[in-house]
């Protein structure tokens, strides 16, 4: 079981964060790992699937998003399914101080990596998250 959380203050407000963090059409501009997507349906509502490629450790993966839950702007919860790690990500966003504090939670297991044991993944998977959290500070206060 893998399970790695990340978070960051931005100075912006939940909505404003929430409308670049929620748009599927926009997570290549801060996720490293995501090369494209394709959006399957397309209201940011409970059942909404997102299909998504890219790369992590050096492997081309492609794997699927399912809204659970959605608080706009202030809470996204999504299943992972159809990939090399299933699982939940979940994405709180809350004021503080002069903006938010954004928190990304990813839990699961692995399915399709291969014989790379669950600890060799977290610390990467840790990592590349806070990266992504840094690429969205930087996109969105900018």
């Amino acid at each position: 079981m893998i399970d790695v959380t990340a978070d960051i203050i931005i100075a912006a407000s939940p909505a404003h964060i929430a409308g670049v963090m929620f748009d599927p059409s926009r997570y290549a501009e801060w996720m490293q790992a995501v090369t494209s997507v394709e959006v399957l349906d397309a209201a940011l509502a409970p059942g909404a699937r997102v299909r998504h490629r890219g790369s992590f450790m050096g492997r081309e993966l492609t794997w699927m998003t399912t809204v659970e839950t959605v608080h706009f702007p202030h809470v996204l919860v999504l299943q992972v399914t159809e990939g090399p790690f299933v699982g939940v990500t979940r994405i709180g966003i809350q004021r503080s101080g002069e903006g938010s504090r954004v928190q990304v939670q990813n839990s699961g297991e692995l399915k399709g990596l291969g014989f790379i044991p669950d600890m060799m993944v977290a610390g990467p998977m840790k990592t590349a998250l806070a990266a992504d959290l840094e690429r969205l500070k930087v996109l969105v206060e900018g």
